[in-house]
């Protein structure tokens, strides 16, 4: 929606308005429907693990309420298809404003850095690489060095220039369609990627991750989530592995002929041909961007859900809307366990989904 949003914002001022309309009618305390921002959705996520876990408060056994060390609380990494966030807990100032959001729960001040990248989610970041090699091709027949060798294709272009996040042009009189071959080579696959990051931009910058933008020195756990979940559990690899046998396993991946990998996994059509280029983005996100390293790797935990929950911003959304994490302690302990407690929270997050995915199939549903 914020891509559309840049791209049309008159679309996207109408499709709020009938949601708002249709939720308007329907017997609940509904509030308005508002555009989320990438930082927004960053720093709730971060809510939503800290909380399911339950690391944003502790009760000590001398009957008082304590804050948890900062360095327990776990930093949050998303991606979706249009943007990426990461957000979390750094040692020291956060000396960029902008960079930091701010919470009061259970009476603690938390500081969290977070940013969100726009046009390096998952999608989008496939479509600019594949914009990327339809420029640097000299031929009519684009080799893509993420897709496997043997994978042939003929992919249109038209939807591939409509997207606000490619900002080359298109060829002079480029067909509606252009023949794509794939060559499985990692090695090329990974400096193509590299190429829609500005790390120069960076250079000699301690506190910089890529494109220019402040970042502090990454630092505690993570929880990795959406896109860095399902591509990495796909290949095998959300058990702890180490950093060499994740990127063995990666790159052995790219080099399996697509005859194999179609007949192994038949199922995965039609994102098969990506995961490839996903599996190596989420890796140079990771180390040249964000800055982990093979010592810090062990500290990113690639998961769907936390605390039995599905990690996500919708539940901190909620969380924070509804004031059901106090901004000051409470007097005692809630009746409820923990998982309880989250299991109800969980339940209405759930119920407010379907209701708007009900309220969304009536606008769109096709009239007589």
């Amino acid at each position: 929606m914020r891509l559309l949003s840049q791209k049309n914002s008159s679309q996207a001022e109408h499709i709020f308005a009938a949601v708002a309309q249709v939720l308007g009618q329907a017997p609940l305390a509904f509030w308005g429907a508002e555009l989320l921002s990438g930082q927004d959705e960053g720093a709730l996520g971060w809510i939503t693990i800290n909380y399911v876990l339950g690391l944003l408060v502790k009760y000590s056994f001398s009957g008082e309420w304590i804050r948890p060390p900062e360095g327990t609380l776990v930093g949050a990494l998303d991606m979706g298809g249009a943007s990426t966030q990461i957000t979390f807990v750094p040692r020291g100032p956060i000396r960029d404003e902008s960079a930091q959001a701010s919470f009061r729960l259970y009476g603690f001040e938390h500081r969290v850095y977070t940013h969100s990248y726009p046009c390096f989610g998952r999608d989008q970041m496939l479509n600019r690489l594949l914009a990327r090699l339809v420029q640097s091709s000299p031929a009519p027949r684009v080799r893509h060095p993420c897709y496997h060798s043997g994978y042939v294709d003929s992919l249109s272009l038209a939807p591939l220039y409509e997207s606000p996040c490619v900002q080359a042009a298109p060829p002079p009189d480029f067909p509606p369609s252009l023949p794509v071959e794939g060559t499985g080579n990692p090695g090329a696959c990974v400096s193509a990627i590299r190429e829609l990051f500005n790390f120069p931009s960076c250079h000699g910058r301690e506190d910089c991750a890529f494109n220019g933008v402040y970042q502090p020195p990454v630092r505690g756990q993570f929880y990795a989530f959406s896109n860095f979940y399902h591509t990495f559990h796909f290949l095998n690899l959300t058990a702890g592995q180490p950093l060499a046998t994740v990127n063995a396993t990666v790159w052995e991946f790219c080099q399996k002929p697509w005859k194999l990998v179609e007949a192994a996994w038949p199922e995965q059509q039609p994102w098969l041909r990506d995961h490839c280029a996903s599996g190596l983005y989420i890796l140079t996100l990771l180390l040249e961007g964000y800055g982990f390293s093979e010592e810090t790797w062990s500290s990113i935990a690639f998961r769907k859900q936390a605390g039995g929950a599905d990690i996500g911003w919708t539940l901190g959304y909620m969380l924070n809307l509804t004031n059901m994490i106090p901004a000051e302690a409470p007097a005692q302990w809630r009746a409820e366990s923990h998982a309880v407690w989250v299991a109800s929270v969980v339940f209405a997050a759930l119920t407010l989904a379907a209701i708007l995915t009900v309220a969304a199939a009536q606008l769109l549903w096709p009239r007589d």
